[in-house]
């Protein structure tokens, strides 16, 4: 378990966030009901967090993801690039795997439109709650992008990132707490696996043997 143990030591900062997170989730979780749970957090809302979680929870957007691992194949970052396209398959096949199973209803479709707070053209209904999408995905992101940025200063912002567009997806009534708890340990947990068991240093080797070829075929 020796590579399991360098991955995680990448960024340990960040990953300790992630554990606490998730433990004061679980006990949010079972200390409430699904019901008393996400209306503590749908009571409070305003025009302005409104407009903001709308444009902020997109970053869990898979369009978001593919964005990023274009910008890293530019930036010759073809490992992280691949890396981060295999987590967000991955986790994105297991969320909806769970998401069949488990058909539980969203929170619109839970309470009707007249209980909560929602927003016209946003907020969706459905069978399709656990576990939240959004969340897997940006925190199989930020999880990556953690271990490639390791520091104090890096766990903090790419787990801030990730707690916000998961708590996102609660305020937009999008999904209940249980579901972004499912969501963020989906994630967290496939990238930990991508980072050891498929590691980014051997494409970049690979890349940079063939630039080593080709240089000397065009020397000739």
């Amino acid at each position: 378990m020796k590579n399991l143990s360098e991955t995680v030591n990448r960024n340990m900062v960040y990953l300790i966030y992630c554990l606490t997170f998730t433990f004061l989730l679980s006990l949010y979780c079972l200390l409430l009901n699904k019901s008393d749970g996400f209306l503590l957090v749908n009571h409070f809302h305003s025009k302005p967090f409104d407009a903001f979680f709308i444009l902020f929870t997109d970053l869990g957007n898979g369009l978001f993801v593919i964005g990023l691992m274009l910008i890293m194949m530019l930036r010759r970052k073809i490992g992280w690039s691949i890396q981060t396209g295999v987590s967000f398959l991955v986790s994105g096949l297991v969320v909806q795997l769970f998401k069949h199973l488990a058909h539980s209803p969203r929170p619109l479709l839970f309470f009707g439109p007249h209980d909560i707070h929602w927003i016209y053209g946003i907020t969706k209904t459905g069978y399709a709650s656990f576990p939240s999408g959004h969340t897997a995905t940006i925190f199989a992101l930020t999880t990556l992008l953690s271990f490639y940025f390791p520091g104090t200063r890096s766990a903090i912002l790419f787990f801030t990132i990730a707690a916000l567009t998961g708590f996102s997806r609660i305020y937009l009534s999008q999904h209940f707490p249980v579901d972004v708890l499912g969501g963020l340990l989906t994630g967290v947990l496939t990238s930990i696996v991508v980072y050891t068991i498929l590691p980014h240093t051997k494409f970049e080797k690979r890349l940079s043997k063939k630039e080593i070829e080709q240089q000397s075929t065009n020397l000739q």
